[in-house]
Formats: structure tokens, C-alpha cells, sequence
């Protein structure tokens, strides 16, 4: 792993847990095990290393995203997204959504991390509007936008009130009435 992808990676983990702007250049650099003079090179700016770590992050999560709804069936991949946010909330690393974080610290919508956080809710968005069309929805873009906010409430509520399994199969059985009426 090159040296600026190990700051990105360390950063990312960091921004993750304590958010970004608790993470302080001098523990930035710790985490990454480098000095602040190596940070700053890769580096110029705190921003852009927050940017870095957010595309990384989408990334990530977008392979984990597809990987977990193409192993299951076309017509159940809308449910399977659903699925996929369950799991995520109930892992013991859940530190809710980086996306979100980074909209709630950077609140103007013009600031880059809040740019990159409705960059990645839409393409969310965009693969559970494709998985509902290909599933053959009657209403593909609704039914979609229905199971995003399902997704996204989980999310948010997880994050705020920890796991919660009741809140997990509440969260599948209103994704799964959903899915029944638009086939």
C-alpha cells in the first residue's frame, strides 16, 4: 500500500469513529503512523484529505452494496438492499453513515463533503431505482425512492439509538409490504 493510500485509509477509519472535525492533524498523522511533514505532502490540506477519504469510503461501500444484492436473485435485489443495511447497522463497527456525518458537519451544500455526500446518496439511489426496474416493479422510481428513505431511516436511527433488532425487522417487513404491492 503506497504511503498516501495508507493516510487515506488511516484517515478514513478516523473520520469514521470520531468525525472530521474532531480529527486533528497531529492525530491524523499518528494514525497514519507518518509525520505532519509527510501528511502535508500527500496532502496540502485537511479538506483535501477529507475528500480522499470520502471517495474512498463511496467506493467501498458501493462494492460491498452491489456485491451483497447481485448474490441474491433479480427479483429480490430491491429486498436485498434492505437487507444489506441491516447488516451493516447490526456490525459492531456501525458508526452510522460517514455521508451523513459529512453533511451533518458540513451542513452548506456547497462544501465539498456535503457535494460528496448527495454524489452518494444519488448513486444509492440510482442502483435501488435499477434494481427495482430490473425486478420488474410497476412503479420503479417510487417504489425505489420508498425503500431509499427505508434504508436511510434505518441508518439514522441505528446510528442515534445503537442496534436495535425489532427496529432491523420492522425496517424488512414495511421494505417487504412495499415490494409485494409494486410487483
Amino acid at each position: 500500500m503506497s504511503t498516501a493510500d495508507r493516510i487515506v485509509t488511516a484517515a478514513l477509519a478516523l473520520f469514521y469513529r470520531n468525525g472530521f472535525h474532531a480529527s486533528g492533524v497531529d492525530l491524523l498523522s499518528a494514525e497514519a503512523g507518518v509525520t505532519k511533514r509527510t501528511l502535508y505532502k500527500y496532502f496540502p490540506s485537511k479538506d483535501e484529505l477529507i475528500e480522499s477519504a470520502l471517495q474512498l469510503r463511496h467506493e467501498q461501500f458501493m462494492a460491498w452494496l452491489k456485491q451483497h444484492v447481485a448474490a441474491a436473485a433479480v427479483e429480490d435485489g430491491p429486498l436485498a438492499y434492505i437487507d444489506f443495511i441491516g447488516n451493516w447497522v447490526a456490525d459492531a463497527e456501525f458508526c452510522g453513515c460517514a455521508f451523513i456525518n459529512a453533511a451533518a458537519e458540513y451542513a452548506a451544500p456547497e462544501q465539498i463533503p456535503h457535494r460528496l455526500a448527495d454524489q452518494h446518496k444519488e448513486e444509492v439511489r440510482a442502483l435501488v431505482v435499477n434494481l427495482c426496474t430490473e425486478a420488474g416493479a410497476k412503479d420503479a422510481v417510487s417504489v425505489a425512492d420508498s425503500l431509499f428513505l427505508i434504508g436511510e431511516g434505518l441508518i439514522v436511527a441505528s446510528q442515534v439509538r445503537g442496534y436495535n433488532e425489532s427496529l432491523v425487522q420492522n425496517a424488512k417487513k414495511a421494505a417487504t409490504l412495499l415490494w409485494d404491492a409494486a410487483r
